[in-house]
């Protein structure tokens, strides 16, 4: 079956460390374009990763009739731009967390492929990491009963400097950098959100947007959810907890890297051990099963609707903390 052909806009880190190397360790897939607004940055990405064709901007690569599908791989605040463009031009649209700004950029992005007939997916990767999809196997089992508590959480040390995009109000922080990845793994395990009620904080870094958060949330069928990240505390941590009314699951690891996960019950503790992804690879199973996406006409796991609902979490958590209330979650 013939390859799906992708280009990467933009070749920063995102790209260098995990989507360029997984597009080439994939059988399902060939890189054959990349674009940055640097040229020569460009051509310099293009060799050392199977030299593609190298191109100064998104409308040129997408002119490109070679490209089928796209990653977006861009600071946050182009994501919306660069995934309607493409689905204006019959491309497929994989793009990096967070999904966009705001709910209603993250609608027209899936307006637009929707009108387009094109995928699109958000690379929320760890819904693919070999320890959340066994934990689910778990709870399907029934091995700790009725759910009622979800919680995340990330600590780890930020460091950036103060002209970097990371720390830009409206797309910076450590709610839009980190958090979002965790709330989409809560959220992986819970019902549909409904209410948000949360701290959002600047505690130690002198930045202008937030380095630490906390998060509760509260679901429709009235369980609870709780996330903290915190970006002033070292060593990193990035950790997840399911209770249920027989029993938890412990995530003590949420890294590509992990190989294993817990679970207690009134019978004692058993470790679960699971197959680690890869190291630069871990991208490569969200990425096989967009392909499969494609080819099957189907929504990939890593989908425009679950980047959605994460977005509308983090826009009630913002707001709830301005206005110091709890705030209703926006639905579709």
């Amino acid at each position: 079956m013939a390859k799906l052909k992708f280009g990467i806009i933009g070749c920063g880190a995102i790209a260098a460390n995990s989507f360029a190397p997984s597009l080439l360790n994939s059988q399902q897939v060939e890189l054959v374009a990349v674009c940055r607004r640097d040229r020569d940055k460009a051509r310099a990405f293009a060799e050392q990763f199977g030299g593609c064709a190298a191109y100064g901007s998104a409308e040129e690569l997408l002119d490109d009739e070679e490209v089928e599908a796209v990653v977006v791989a861009t600071p946050t605040d182009t994501h919306c731009e660069y995934t309607v463009l493409a689905a204006e031009r019959g491309r497929h649209v994989l793009c990096e967390k967070p999904m966009a700004r705001n709910v209603d950029e993250s609608r027209q992005m899936i307006e637009a492929c929707h009108a387009a007939g094109v995928k699109l997916g958000v690379a929320y990767r760890r819904r693919l990491f070999p320890q959340v999809l066994q934990a689910k196997v778990l709870i399907a089992e029934g091995r700790i009963g009725q759910m009622v508590c979800v919680r995340t959480h990330y600590s780890g040390w930020m460091s950036v400097g103060p002209d970097e995009w990371r720390v830009d109000p409206g797309i910076g922080g450590a709610m839009m950098e980190m958090a979002v990845h965790r709330l989409e793994v809560l959220l992986q395990f819970a019902a549909t959100p409904v209410e948000v009620s949360a701290l959002v904080e600047t505690v130690h870094h002198d930045w202008p947007v937030d380095d630490t958060d906390a998060i509760l949330l509260k679901f429709s069928d009235g369980t609870i959810g709780v996330h903290s990240t915190v970006l002033c505390s070292n060593p990193r941590r990035d950790m997840a907890q399911i209770d249920g009314t027989e029993g938890r699951i412990m995530i003590d690891s949420l890294e590509f890297g992990s190989d294993n996960l817990r679970l207690e019950t009134a019978a004692g503790l058993e470790d679960v051990s699971v197959v680690p992804l890869d190291n630069p690879y871990f991208d490569r199973p969200m990425i096989d099963d967009f392909v499969h996406a494609v080819r099957d006409d189907r929504e990939p796991v890593c989908d425009g609707g679950t980047g959605f609902v994460v977005q509308a979490v983090v826009d009630a958590a913002f707001a709830s903390a301005r206005q110091k209330r709890t705030v209703a979650v926006e639905t579709w």
